[in-house]
């Protein structure tokens, strides 16, 4: 695989903005062009230009400030929405208490859809955050404070081909208040990166049945796992009760919500 200069968008998507300071001066130390799009999903706080600048980012910069909490779904959708205009090669999401440490894009077929690396998550010691947040290439994997995913399967910290982005984005517009209202009898923090994986697979291999992804074997995401999704949230990360079939079952309804709207009309291509 040989590399070459990509556009990139990364979409890096907060609610409590303090986390920037975890996320932000981790990509103004990244050597590769890229574009950043924030969306601000708290109506109760602005994001600006120059607090990103304090944080040590200088690149290109789009901000969306929500006039209400739109959820994580809608927010990545804004930010695929807004990424059109740039159009890029690739979109790379990040969550504001991550960090992205390397852009290599290596040049792949146009059947490859996503490009899977590896992702490093932070558990337990606030030292070892505080470590990375100093210096990303600063941690040792240990398997017990900071834990190899090899590879990172998922829609955060890899890189996603754009056009398949638009046209996922443009189908799962029409579904969006179908899925809130499978979130909203959940009584746990509904599995939104794991129902938009799902998405990405099913409408890659919808418009194109050799779509594949492809994997490289190297680290580019630290993961700040030390906050619980109760933390975070306030909400339980999975069911109480049954949880592995319970968790299960909802996705099933994601994906079948999607795979009625993909066979109903003629997929959109991006």
């Amino acid at each position: 695989m040989m590399r070459k200069k990509t556009d990139i968008v990364i979409g890096l998507t907060t609610f409590d903005n303090e986390r920037l300071k975890i996320s932000i001066p981790a990509l103004g130390k990244l050597r590769q062009k890229f574009i950043l799009i924030i969306h601000n999903n708290n109506p109760m706080t602005i994001v600006s230009r120059r607090q990103i600048r304090r944080l040590g980012y200088y690149g290109d910069l789009h901000i969306i400030n929500a006039n209400d909490n739109i959820g994580e779904m809608r927010a990545r959708i804004e930010i695929i929405n807004t990424a059109r205009d740039i159009k890029p090669k690739w979109i790379i999401f990040c969550d504001d208490d991550d960090l992205i440490i390397d852009l290599d894009i290596p040049t792949v077929s146009d059947e490859h859809f996503i490009i899977i690396q590896n992702k490093a998550a932070l558990k337990h010691k606030l030292t070892n955050l505080l470590r990375v947040m100093d210096d990303p290439m600063d941690f040792v994997i240990d398997d017990e404070n900071v834990k190899l995913s090899r590879p990172n399967v998922g829609i955060i910290g890899n890189p996603i081909r754009a056009t398949v982005l638009f046209g996922l984005t443009t189908t799962l517009q029409n579904i969006t208040d179908e899925i809130d209202e499978i979130n909203n009898k959940l009584g746990f923090y509904p599995p939104i990166k794991e129902m938009m994986w799902n998405f990405l697979n099913l409408y890659s291999r919808h418009i194109n049945p050799k779509s594949v992804p492809i994997y490289m074997d190297k680290i580019n995401y630290i993961k700040n796992d030390i906050d619980t999704t109760t933390m975070k949230y306030g909400m339980l990360s999975r069911p109480a009760r049954n949880a592995d079939e319970n968790y299960k079952r909802v996705l099933d309804k994601y994906n079948l919500l999607l795979n009625i709207a993909l066979n109903s009309t003629a997929a959109p291509r991006g």
